[in-house]
């Protein structure tokens, strides 16, 4: 009997070790046939139970790891570590709540288990409990305050409640303790992002591309970073890396589409759009973006036939209709309205509030076209009214921020800072509000052989974030101006010159960029400081035609949120007077 309970050990050792040994090579269902073998003959051996739930976490199988950790500790409900892996199973499942529970519980038994109390900040995260979490990782590094990952999360978490200060510092903390994690380095790159230090963000997302020269979302994240501001060279070398990983990737073919298309090479972006199509011939995004380089390129009857493409393929759907109303004009009886207005009006059409602006803009379109002005205000209204909706334009702080620039930007200021501007030129500044004439103003400057037009440089906009952080100030934008020091001044300058270079592309060399940003009028003061002897043109156009142009656009509300009501936008017009006076 005993020689008999010898060789069953001996028979479920060597199992047991085969099945370590699986799961160590990831051999996952090989790794749970050798437990659950074990278990059909001995379901008292707990460790087996255990390491069938590890094999059931890592093959992602989370329910059945819930399951199994939860036997474990039945039998022994003094395992830290096993109520550690069971609340991370449960995390993976959502069930945030109860993950907690088992988190604590680790701590309880075993309070220096680092990993579960940065893993119960997380799950506090997720459920939006703010101080719970920031507790849970203090909590961490008081354990160990050289932990990367704790520092990481921290800062995310501070980034969440929009506490920047302290969000860049850990995010930097936890790069500089691992300097070679990718992943690291792209969350601070997104976090910088948002913080709207977009200079800084770039140098994280390329050092976390050149470490790991592999990371597809590294590669796809930082080219679409550099594509955002205008770096479309980048960008482009970005995405071909990312296509280099993901060959048969059809979004990674429409970016590199939208890339070339941003920066006037139609022909390769139609290279790019019609090899998505060439796996998916109905794919919505990359017959877009055709007919977008159609129109680029004047092909306005190829254009219309694409746009009928796209509504044969789903004519219950807005987007062909809504885009044949932009590429054509429209005329009385020729479907458009009736189209739109039908699915509109539709009680069972899932529509959110946005895509019934974007079809209420296109029938003001159509109706302005056919003369029938009475309808086009009506649907130009009900599309501002519906955007509107979602804003919370305050027009007070508007006028106080306004009043703040007049106040600090005044005579004796410039006077007194007069050492802190750079002695370049090299900037052309276009302001003035939106729908002024800007881009044709750029467009006649940078005709010249000693000018390069940049666009619309996201740079100045930026300044009300990024400027305190830059100068470390707690004050906030402008106030904090008045803190600023020589060093600081041509840093900024020079952090700007250097955007303005890697928009137009290293191999240009001219004497003058241009940026015709309109709302840069709310940074001529800081600009003027920073750069005494650039150029700076202000574009004016009749002001009820300036608001109403504005009105009748489909602009982004994240930027213009002034400019989907009227009064909002007759308050904002006054602002943008007063800011910039006689100028």
């Amino acid at each position: 009997m005993k020689q008999n309970n010898h060789k069953q050990l001996d028979y479920l050792s060597e199992i047991f070790r085969q099945g370590q040994q699986a799961l160590q090579l990831g051999l996952f269902a090989q790794a749970e046939k050798a437990f659950l073998e074990v278990i059909k003959v001995r379901p008292d051996i707990i460790e087996a139970h255990h390491a069938l739930a590890f094999v059931f976490a890592a093959s992602k199988q989370h329910e059945k790891a819930s399951a199994r950790f939860k036997h474990v500790l039945k039998a022994n409900p003094q395992l830290a570590h096993s109520h550690h892996n069971l609340a991370n199973s449960l995390y993976e499942q959502n069930k945030y709540d109860e993950a907690i529970n088992h988190y604590q519980a680790a701590i309880k038994i075993d309070g220096g288990l680092v990993d579960s109390h940065i893993h119960c900040g997380m799950a506090y995260r997720k459920m939006e409990n703010y101080d719970a979490a920031i507790k849970c990782l203090h909590q961490a590094l008081d354990l160990d305050n050289v932990n990367a990952k704790a520092f990481h999360v921290l800062g995310m978490l501070y980034a969440d409640i929009e506490d920047y200060p302290r969000a860049l510092e850990c995010l930097e903390n936890a790069t500089g303790l691992a300097p070679k994690h990718a992943e690291f380095r792209v969350i601070f790159a997104l976090i910088l992002e948002e913080a709207t230090l977009d200079y800084e963000a770039g140098i994280q997302y390329h050092r976390a591309c050149e470490i790991d020269p592999n990371y597809l979302d590294g590669f796809i994240l930082y080219g679409t970073y550099l594509a955002k501001n205008l770096r479309h060279d980048e960008a482009i070398e970005c995405f071909m890396r990312a296509e280099t990983l993901s060959p048969q990737n059809m979004d990674i073919f429409d970016q590199l589409g939208q890339t070339y298309f941003a920066m006037g090479d139609t022909d390769a972006a139609l290279i790019k759009f019609n090899a998505s199509l060439q796996t998916d011939p109905k794919r919505i995004s990359s017959l877009i973006g055709i007919e977008q380089v159609y129109q680029e390129t004047g092909k306005l009857d190829d254009a219309i036939k694409l746009c009928d493409e796209i509504i044969a393929i789903d004519p219950n759907q807005p987007t062909g209709y809504l885009l044949k109303s932009w590429v054509k004009k429209s005329k009385v009886g020729d479907g458009l309205a009736e189209h739109l207005l039908n699915i509109i009006e539709q009680e069972d059409a899932d529509l959110d509030l946005a895509r019934k602006a974007s079809i209420n803009f296109s029938l003001g379109k159509i109706f302005d076209d056919q003369n029938n002005y009475e309808q086009a205000f009506k649907h130009y209204t009900a599309a501002n009214l519906q955007i509107n909706e979602d804003l919370h334009y305050n027009r007070e702080a508007d006028i106080e921020r306004s009043s703040k620039l007049i106040e600090i930007f005044d005579e004796n200021f410039f006077k007194k800072h007069l050492h802190l501007g750079s002695a370049s030129n090299l900037p052309i500044f276009i302001v003035g509000m939106p729908r002024s004439a800007t881009t044709l103003t750029e467009q006649i400057i940078s005709s010249h052989p000693d000018v390069i037009g940049a666009g619309e440089v996201p740079f100045w906009s930026q300044s009300p974030t990024a400027v305190p952080l830059r100068l470390n100030s707690k004050a906030p934008y402008p106030e904090c101006i008045a803190e600023m020091n020589a060093e600081q001044a041509h840093d900024i300058a020079a952090l700007y010159e250097q955007t303005l270079h890697k928009v137009v592309g290293k191999h240009n060399k001219p004497l003058h960029i241009t940026d015709k940003m309109p709302h840069n009028f709310l940074n001529v003061g800081l600009i003027a400081l920073l750069f005494p002897n650039a150029k700076i043109i202000h574009t004016k156009r009749d002001p009820i035609d300036t608001c109403l142009s504005i009105y009748f656009q489909n602009f982004q509300k994240n930027i213009h949120h002034y400019g989907f009501d009227l009064g909002n936008l007759a308050s904002h017009y006054l602002q943008y007077e007063r800011c910039l006076g006689s100028f």
